[in-house]
């Protein structure tokens, strides 16, 4: 009897490990091809190198806080394989998780090549095939069926092929849009590629000497033409890029979706929880009870110092002046500033720097049930290549297990059938 042709998984991250492990797991003969000399490179990157793996709480609520249509298609998904059975395969290859208050999942160790390792070895008890350095050029198809896979510009048969290569975000990573090439030559609709959690340049650029500094518990906003379109509650931190940190991460697809069509500015609002007049009676209560100190003085009490001039030259107030003889019009401007303080205009947001992108192929042309193209027999499809952006917090990562996961099922039953 011939040996049948392997089910071949193009990319080793999330999506791809996933995938491969589940197919081998039910039977079927399995090759993970991977450009990268080793396994995960991008989940070594993530969480600030500590691996944000999920986001705890119920199925429902993870999958909420996606966009609408891309909630609708990772339901099937969500509920096949959800945040505690990845957490679950973890920790029974030793890889103890904690959960922060906000719900992030993170390996106790604070090492995201703890995850990385022990989602290898699911691959090696499996008997996954792992070809590391192996730069996949295209996926052949004739007749409407994956026919299997160009390597070094040599055909690799195969007739169940799994398409999970990321997006276009942290190309060194390896993740530079091949995947979207490839199946918008096998007739998938692209939707634009487009940055999303990525840092923000504004222009006036900010100053150097503002880089680190980090604004705590305030609220970014995103105005288009004047009007506020998103808002973020969360830190920010100025770097040599712009504005980063959660809320700008979180603002950043609004931002660049928003900049192709109006002028868009980014607006903090120092204290979220207060509104206008409560900071003004707070501020002027304070103000009085040191009356003889500075302005500037009594601004570092409440604002980070190395923003201080900035915001009094905003405000247009002298910050030499005395705490007594501030005027209710200057202090006024000032509480102003520090609940609408303008950033700058959006100038880029960097698709190469994104943590995740927004776009892909088209939904509509996968089943959520199974992750099988619609267009082309043989051909899954799963991960960041998707449709798909979630917010920041561990919430890209669970769609790509388990988009993974389900992909990785139907392929082996498919190749199980023939």
């Amino acid at each position: 009897m011939a040996k049948r042709l392997p089910l071949i998984v193009i990319g080793g991250g999330a999506a791809g490990i996933l995938a491969a492990w589940k197919a081998a797991s039910l039977g079927a003969r399995v090759i993970l091809a991977e450009r990268n000399p080793k396994l995960g490179i991008k989940l070594l990157i993530s969480g600030g190198g500590k691996c944000n793996i999920t986001h705890a709480g119920a199925m429902e609520e993870v999958r909420s806080a996606f966009p609408t249509n891309e909630a609708r298609f990772l339901k099937p998904a969500f509920y096949k394989f959800s945040n505690v059975d990845i957490v679950a395969m973890l920790e029974a290859r030793g890889v103890e998780t904690m959960t922060r208050p906000n719900g992030r999942v993170f390996p106790r160790t604070g090492r995201a090549d703890d995850v990385v390792n022990a989602l290898a070895d699911y691959l090696k008890m499996t008997n996954v095939e792992v070809l590391l350095k192996t730069r996949v050029s295209g996926i052949c198809s004739s007749a409407g069926s994956v026919q299997g896979v160009l390597v070094d510009d040599q055909l690799v048969p195969s007739s169940h092929v799994i398409l999970a290569t990321g997006g276009a975000s942290y190309p060194k990573t390896g993740t530079t849009g091949d995947g979207f090439v490839w199946a918008e030559r096998l007739g998938h609709t692209i939707v634009p590629v487009r940055p999303a959690l990525a840092p923000i340049a504004v222009e006036p650029k900010l100053p150097p000497a503002w880089r680190g500094v980090a604004l705590r518990g305030g609220c970014l906003m995103v105005f288009a033409d004047g009007k506020k379109i998103f808002a973020q509650e969360e830190d920010i931190l100025f770097s040599h890029e712009g504005i980063t940190g959660p809320a700008a991460l979180e603002c950043s697809r609004v931002a660049a979706e928003a900049r192709a069509h109006h002028r868009v500015e980014l607006r903090f609002d120092f204290f979220p929880g207060k509104d206008f007049i409560q900071l003004d009676e707070e501020f002027t209560a304070f103000v009085l009870s040191r009356r003889d100190k500075m302005l500037s003085t009594l601004l570092d009490a409440w604002l980070p110092n190395r923003l201080v001039p900035a915001l009094l030259a905003a405000a247009h107030v002298d910050g030499t002046i005395r705490g007594h003889v501030l005027t209710r019009s200057q202090r006024r401007s000032l509480v102003q500033i520090m609940k609408d303080w303008k950033l700058g205009d959006v100038a880029r947001v960097d698709l190469e720097r994104g943590e995740v992108t927004a776009g892909g192929v088209a939904l509509n042309e996968i089943d959520p049930q199974t992750m099988r193209s619609r267009i082309i027999r043989g051909l899954y499809v799963c991960g960041e290549v998707l449709d798909i952006a979630g917010p920041v917090g561990g919430y890209n990562l669970q769609a790509a297990f388990s988009t993974g996961y389900v992909a990785g099922e139907s392929a082996a039953l498919d190749w199980l059938d023939i």
